[in-house]
């Protein structure tokens, strides 16, 4: 099999990431649009706000073979890099309260 994942650029719209964003940690999750924090890293639906999970990123750095694994168990996913969404988040911020 000659296949594996690669990072690849693309535009987003932090807006809907931010709504429906979950954020994969060391051994829970948690809802980046309500904050509840130890939401199991399957879940589809956050359990405090019910946010339905249509992205997700990870606070660590992680390899091919458990994005591989987590893509297998739920390919309705968008896997995006994290620390990219952060910096970018935070540029938007900076511009709102700058008045760019």
């Amino acid at each position: 099999m000659n296949r594996a994942f690669l990072r690849s650029w693309e535009e987003f719209n932090l807006q809907e990431i931010e709504k429906s964003l979950l954020v994969i940690g060391e051994l829970s999750a948690d809802c980046y649009s309500c904050h509840k924090i130890g939401i199991d890293l399957k879940a589809h639906v956050c359990p405090g706000c019910g946010t339905n999970f249509k992205y997700i990123g990870f606070r660590k750095k992680v390899d091919g073979a458990y994005v591989h694994r987590l893509k297998a168990e739920m390919p309705y996913a968008v896997f995006i890099d994290f620390e990219d969404f952060k910096k970018a988040t935070g540029k938007n911020e900076a511009r709102k309260l700058l008045d760019i």
